[in-house]
């Protein structure tokens, strides 16, 4: 059985996929001519056509708020919540109340990508560290859950390919992810955890130099590894080092805007589901 080639049809005979033309009859009984000779640039595409999404992959490498739990949900919003109330609560006289931190945050985050550089590098406060953390990311119990669907994802590329590593890259400390992902019920399924610690005071996603810092720790290789995000400006970086890069949807994708750059990432999806990794990229159920 032949299966037929409708951009390689040309008057008379249709081509097919094994490259060979059949001209037809009235009777459309197909009968054998000499064989087509198919131009390297076709016998290429038709390679790469057969090799399955995903299926040279051997990293996935996971932002946490927002895409391994619905940033909807609330969480981020009482954490950014603590975090103005932070503020006022330590440095009174800089601001007189949750509104004044958020407009004083707000530009300073856009720029620094992470609240707590934003506070020291932009608004040049002393902050303690670990009492930031601690009080700002607050009790995740309080408002997330085991997320079943990236659960169910999880399990079943961990038992398709053993070897694939999974990585957790976030902006937030690393105590805190962890607090965050034992909650969702993922933890378990990582082989490492990197946060705000490991990449230091004075870089975090999106910079280039934080994504090197951890693929030299990790021991990946960017062209083998997909990106989980939904920051659109986190993706960027990423794709501009060759990772495969899969937006979730969510209100960071909106707050941070449209870009002019020409940037789009290889996938879009709604969430970290079977369903959608099975769409975008097969070849890590397979």
């Amino acid at each position: 059985i032949f299966l037929e080639r409708a951009a390689d049809s040309f008057s008379g005979c249709r081509v097919f996929s094994n490259g060979f033309a059949f001209s037809f009859h009235s009777c459309d009984t197909p009968r054998q001519t000499r064989p087509l000779r198919v131009p390297e640039r076709t016998l290429l595409d038709r390679q790469v056509s057969m090799k399955t999404a995903g299926d040279d992959i051997d990293t996935l490498l996971f932002d946490l708020d927002g895409t391994l739990y619905a940033i909807e949900n609330g969480h981020e919003a009482a954490c950014r919540e603590r975090v103005f109330r932070f503020m006022v609560d330590e440095f009174p006289g800089e601001f007189p109340d949750v509104d004044a931190a958020e407009n004083a945050w707000r530009p300073q985050f856009r720029k620094y990508n992470q609240t707590l550089r934003a506070l020291r590098a932009g608004l040049g406060l002393t902050v303690d560290s670990d009492k930031y953390w601690e009080v700002t990311r607050g009790d995740p119990g309080e408002l997330l859950s085991v997320n079943t669907e990236a659960l169910k994802v999880l399990q079943a590329v961990t038992k398709k390919h053993p070897a694939l590593k999974k990585v957790i890259l976030t902006n937030c400390a690393e105590k805190q992810a962890k607090e965050c992902l034992k909650v969702l019920g993922l933890l378990d399924f990582f082989d490492a955890v990197y946060g705000a610690d490991t990449m230091g005071a004075e870089m975090c996603k999106p910079e280039l130099n934080a994504f090197d810092r951890i693929k030299n720790l990790a021991g990946f290789e960017y062209t083998k590894t997909v990106f989980f995000e939904d920051s659109v400006k986190n993706l960027a970086a990423a794709k501009e080092l060759g990772m495969t890069c899969v937006l979730i949807k969510s209100e960071t994708t909106r707050e941070e805007g449209t870009r002019d750059d020409g940037f789009a990432p290889d996938h879009v999806i709604d969430a970290v589901t079977l369903s959608e990794i099975e769409r975008i990229l097969p070849g890590l159920l397979l």
